[in-house]
């Protein structure tokens, strides 16, 4: 039997990746090394505190070596076979089954053998003893995946249980909690792996659980404790409020505490486990000032040791710190080394600008994406204000570039304008960052030195000299608006046709940058600014032309400016859904298929011509946009199928294009009624300001497109020089070239620098942090990593309150995407999402009503929504926190509340 499970342990080992010499029990603070993929993380980590000089509980970790015979003949059990093939609606009735057969395991004579060492061994320190017997996967304490509380851990376990606490602990990585939080991580499900640690059990007078960053405003100057009388249990499961006290690092002064109630404790039990015990200590904190001052300079020092924010399970017994577990906090959310101030130092505040001012990402972008963001706005500085030091990767410039977001410097911002000033200005495009600009201590934030204008006034008059031809474009859109419509579209054009003009092949990606630099000033501020501010100004100006005393003139001017021509977003959704229905629903159920089918020519004449027409004008577009390291379309063909998928079954009442024939059709009607409604005066100024607004009021994505234009050329051009460098062998594939800087490209193509595996390698791994962790970019942090948030609305139970952003009540079932590829929002399904680009436009067509955390009434999502007729409503803070797939909700985008009518 011996033999035959040491080939099944053999066949384990091989697939988790163990050595047949692993140890099967190991001593935690021991000379004999304790690896991750043998004890696990929690034993891992314990073993780094213990020889790192802390005071640990002595403990020994049975190895994934010791249970790899029992994982070896899950092959074998009929419910585990189940399981494995199950969908994961049924995973529950399966795991019962299989927790069931789990107890039939029986020990191997080799397993025995180290459980009755291990026991005699304990038994000869003390017969009484109590033992915590914790699981300890592999997989435990990752970066991106704590597992806490998911896999089980038994406490005060005499000596004589220990075998039936190990079963316990094995049996927990083979259960629906642990399976469905691998699916949720996007962890392989059925690979289980597991050790379990036999620890000295700690009888403590008080315990909790320490952070060294706080979690609640990601600081990383704060530490934050949680803690009550007796064993920890308690305290992490949550079944009494504990004491929360906040220290300053730095100095161990504690900064704010807030006593629990602590009705209850939990204590070992005389014949073994745990129990509950009435408190009546409730009025006075667990933890004295002292012992507060010794956990946070442990949390500091633990923090170094693991080289980044972690939060501590931590004892006091009978005066002495126990660390029990320390573990990486998974939710906090970086900053860019080089933009983090030290500590005590003035902080610098940061506002992402990636989120609604164009970029409109919630992801990282890319190192070459950085760049090409950087050379672009150089470039423009550098025609209107020549050599002005202007840096955008600096911390302490206007405008920084850096960790892959867009961050403006708001602590130089101060000096220029008020907390409310700010918030007024960018509520039209996030209500939430205009709730939370308010609120901003000018005192706290301001830079501690006045910028210097001087370098603006000597550089004034060339901006106003070069920006002559464009104000004049301007003003000539009200004075004579259909000939400089005419002339608009003329230059546009040409522009466009100019852009198309082959690249030389021996131009590298930086110099084709540097020639694009005269197409973005001749496209987007000598052609498209021009023509968006008409149209702005007109609209805004139509607004106020109604008195403020009449309802229904507001209503009716209010309509003035739906269904405009020359939205590229608006047309390109109706292009999309006309495309969605000249082919069979059937053709796009494997959209790579019809991809390869389109580009053989092997559809119809009629799609093929629309389709050529929709790439030639909107083959640039897509999900995440901004970012050169996101394909468009036209690179990926099968992704525009995919949207295309979920329009093939949408009822005409979705049709965007009738939805925009019936807001034009409203407009017109509602500016015949103030026709006949205003006066002489208004009237003039309405026929001159409706006219300009009609032909200029869908450009405002124009600036955009011509960037996204020239963008195309660029990540075309990258992705050749990719693939030269990936045939030379530098880099593994041709869309690595993401990963570098246009620095690191003009050494290594010349040859002067061959590491651009390892530049790119060092260039993405704080990035790759991020997307791995960060869920929402906060819109306001500063330079130690504090987010500011906006005061909570008073709500009512079962309603949330945002900002309404688009008119109409729509009831419907709830799907959350994080990212435009997530998921198929069914027609009449209300999208939620954090925040959404041009590339989302096919999901608003299907989605019956739209909600956003960031948005306002000139963001994206707004205004497709409105030219959609789709209620909206954005400012809903954390609202993946707050809505999940499934929940039929009621969205007023009047008056901007979203009521859950029924959970899941």
């Amino acid at each position: 039997m011996d033999a035959q499970m040491e080939r099944a342990g053999q066949a384990a080992r091989a697939r988790s990746g163990l050595e047949a010499g692993d140890a099967c029990v190991l001593q935690i603070g021991g000379t004999h090394p304790v690896p991750r993929h043998v004890a696990g993380g929690k034993a891992y980590s314990l073993h780094l505190l213990a020889c790192a000089g802390f005071q640990v509980p002595a403990a020994q970790v049975l190895t994934t070596g010791f249970f790899a015979p029992w994982i070896a003949q899950l092959d074998g059990m009929p419910a585990w076979n189940a399981l494995i093939r199950a969908a994961q609606d049924d995973w529950p009735a399966h795991c019962a089954e299989l927790q069931a057969a789990l107890e039939t395991l029986a020990w191997t004579p080799a397993q025995a053998r180290v459980l009755d060492g291990l026991m005699r061994r304990h038994a000869a320190r003390d017969g009484e003893a109590r033992f915590a017997v914790r699981s300890s996967s592999p997989e435990e304490d990752l970066d991106t995946a704590s597992f806490a509380g998911i896999y089980r851990s038994c406490l005060g376990v005499p000596g004589q249980d220990i075998g039936q606490a190990i079963r316990a602990c094995f049996a927990s990585c083979l259960d629906l909690p642990v399976f469905a939080y691998k699916a949720a991580c996007g962890l392989p499900v059925f690979a289980p792996a597991i050790a379990v640690i036999v620890q000295q059990q700690v009888d403590s007078d008080v315990s909790g659980v320490g952070f060294s960053i706080n979690p609640l405003t990601n600081d990383h100057d704060e530490a934050l404790v949680s803690a009550s009388w007796g064993l920890g249990d308690a305290v992490v499961d949550g079944r009494i409020v504990p004491d929360q006290f906040i220290v300053d690092k730095a100095s161990g002064r504690m900064l704010g505490s807030m006593l629990g109630s602590k009705k209850t404790s939990s204590v070992l039990a005389p014949e073994g486990g745990t129990r509950q015990r009435a408190e009546r200590r409730g009025g006075e904190a667990c933890l004295r000032p002292a012992q507060l001052h010794a956990l946070s300079d442990a949390l500091v020092r633990i923090e170094a040791l693991f080289g980044r924010p972690v939060d501590v399970e931590f004892a006091y017994a009978s005066g002495t710190l126990q660390l029990l577990q320390a573990r990486p906090v998974t939710t906090w959310v970086p900053l860019a080394a080089d933009m983090m101030s030290q500590p005590g130092a003035p902080r610098t505040l940061y506002m992402d600008i990636s989120l609604a001012k164009g970029v409109t990402t919630n992801a990282p972008l890319s190192p070459l994406g950085q760049d090409w963001l950087r050379h672009s706005i150089a470039s423009l500085v550098r025609h209107f204000a020549g050599d002005i030091d202007f840096p955008l990767d600096r911390a302490d410039g206007w405008l920084c570039i850096n960790g892959g977001r867009m961050y403006l410097n708001l602590s130089r911002i101060l000096w220029l304008a008020t907390p409310r000033q700010l918030a007024r200005s960018n509520a039209p495009t996030d209500e939430l960052l205009g709730r939370t600009l308010a609120t901003i201590d000018i005192a706290h934030y301001r830079s501690p030195a006045r910028p210097s204008w001087l370098p603006l006034m000597r550089v004034l008059p060339r901006i106003v000299w070069k920006l002559r031809r464009s104000m004049w474009r301007s003003l000539q859109a009200f004075v004579a608006p259909e000939y400089a419509h005419r002339r608009y579209r003329a230059r546009e054009r040409e522009l466009i046709a100019a852009l198309a003009e082959p690249v030389g092949d021996d131009t590298t990606l930086p110099a084709l940058q540097r020639q694009l630099g005269t197409f973005m000033v001749e496209s987007v501020i000598d052609t498209a600014m021009p023509a968006m501010i008409a149209g702005l100004g007109a609209s805004g100006a139509l607004a106020r032309l109604a008195r403020k005393d009449c309802v229904i003139e507001k209503e009716l001017v209010g309509k003035l400016t739906q269904g405009t021509s020359g939205n590229l977003v608006v047309e390109m959704g109706i292009a999309m859904f006309r495309l969605a229905r000249m082919l069979p629903s059937t053709d796009f159920k494997d959209p790579g298929l019809l991809a390869q089918r389109i580009r053989r020519r092997e559809v119809p004449d009629a799609f093929l011509t629309a389709w050529d027409r929709f790439m030639e004008t909107y083959g640039c577009r897509g999900p995440g946009e901004m970012d050169l390291a996101n394909p468009s379309y036209r690179d990926d063909p099968a992704m525009l199928l995919r949207q295309l998928s979920f329009m093939t079954g949408a009822a005409p009442e979705h049709d965007p294009e009738a939805a925009h024939r019936q807001l034009a059709t409203q407009r017109e009607e509602a500016y015949r009624q103030l026709l006949q409604r205003f006066g002489p005066v208004r009237r003039l100024l309405l026929k001159r300001l409706y006219a300009t607004s009609s032909l200029f009021a869908g450009t405002r994505d124009t600036p955009k497109y011509f960037n996204l234009l020239a963008r195309q050329r660029i990540r075309e051009h990258a992705l050749a020089t990719g693939a030269e460098l990936a045939a030379a062998g530098r880099l593994d594939r041709a869309d690595d070239i993401f990963g570098l800087s246009y620095a690191d490209l003009e050494a290594g193509t010349h040859g002067a620098d061959a590491c651009l595996r390892d530049r790119r390698r060092e260039r993405s791994s704080f990035l790759d942090l991020l997307a791995r962790q960060v869920t929402r970019f906060p819109a306001l942090i500063d330079s130690r990593g504090r987010i500011l948030r906006a005061p909570p609305c008073a709500g009512q139970a079962g309603r949330l309150s945002g900002f309404g952003i688009s008119a109409g009540i729509v009831r419907g079932r709830v799907k959350c995407l994080r990212t435009a590829h997530e998921k198929e929002v069914a027609p009449g399904d209300i999208l939620v999402a954090h925040t959404t680009d041009p590339g989302w436009t096919p999901l608003f067509v299907s989605a019956g009503a739209i909600i956003l955390e960031v948005g306002g009434v000139l963001q994206h999502g707004a205004l497709v929504a409105r030219e959609l007729n789709k209620p909206c409503v954005a400012g809903i803070d954390d609202v993946f926190a707050h809505l999940r797939d499934g929940m039929l909700v009621e969205v007023d985008g009047e008056h901007g509340t979203v009521s859950i009518i029924e959970a899941v």
